[in-house]
Parts: structure tokens; C-alpha cells; sequence
């Protein structure tokens, strides 16, 4: 499952959506479309072998900076993470492993915005951004499905 975080009213929260609409026709996954972390919450059965989520993230480095975060073990319920949202990742983590629906391997890509003004479009850099991260995803299910 590949879920895509984001606003696309929000300039580069719309980072998620836009990967969501490169990988739209992509055999081998479901790909959903949410507004925040917390809906992710409705998707998970305890079944999904791997779970990628995309989202933007506030700007620490440059915008269009990507960040790959692989498995739970480095996505402690304590780890620092800067989320637009009201929950943040770790914190979805932390009840979806307490209710027993935890992944058995999450992968995260966060894409650092540069700008998430009401109305704005995606700056350049998200955009290449999220055409790197697609093309990464595509190759990992095309592999996998070999």
C-alpha cells in the first residue's frame, strides 16, 4: 500500500497527491489518497506486508530535500518529526502498533516544502522531488513483482 499525505490547496503539502497522480496506473500497488496522518488509521488491516507513506515535511535543510526512513525501528514513537498535521508519524506508529495493525515494514518518504501558503502551487524543487521519489517507488514494485 502507498498512501499519499497531503493538501493540494497548500502549495507544497500537495507533494504526497502529486506522487499519488505520477504513480496513478502502477501495477502491484493501492494507492491511496488522504488529507492527514490520522485517516492512514482506516486503511490499516494488520495484513500490509509494506506500507509506504509520502508526505510533506517543513523545511529543515532545502526545500525538495528527501528524506528515507526505512522500517519502525527508526521511526520510534519518540522520534522528532515535524508534521503539518495534528498526529504526527510517530504517533500514528504508536497506535496502529497498539492496536495491533502495524505494518510489518513502513517505509517513509518525506519531501521538505518550501512553501505551503493557501493557493501556491508546487515550488520546482518538490516537483523533482516527487518524480524522484515515484520513480524509486516504481522500480521497488517493479523488482518486486520479479
Amino acid at each position: 500500500m502507498v498512501a499519499c499525505i497531503g493538501n493540494t490547496f497548500r502549495g507544497d503539502d500537495g507533494a504526497g497527491h502529486r506522487v499519488a497522480d505520477l504513480l496513478s496506473g502502477e501495477a502491484g500497488a493501492e494507492v491511496i489518497r488522504l488529507q492527514t496522518l490520522t485517516e492512514l488509521l482506516d486503511h490499516l488491516t494488520g495484513d500490509i506486508d509494506l506500507l509506504v507513506i509520502v508526505d510533506a515535511m517543513e523545511k529543515f535543510s532545502g526545500g525538495g530535500t528527501i528524506h528515507r526512513l526505512d522500517s519502525t525501528d527508526k521511526l520510534s514513537k519518540t522520534a522528532a518529526w515535524r508534521s503539518t498535521h495534528t498526529m504526527t508519524l510517530p504517533e500514528i506508529i504508536g497506535l496502529a502498533d497498539s492496536l495491533r495493525m502495524l505494518p510489518a515494514r513502513i517505509l517513509v518518504y518525506g519531501i521538505e516544502g518550501e512553501r505551503f501558503e493557501q493557493g501556491s502551487g508546487l515550488s520546482e524543487s518538490v516537483e523533482k522531488a516527487c518524480i524522484s521519489v515515484a520513480s524509486e517507488i516504481k522500480k521497488m514494485l517493479r523488482s518486486s513483482e520479479e
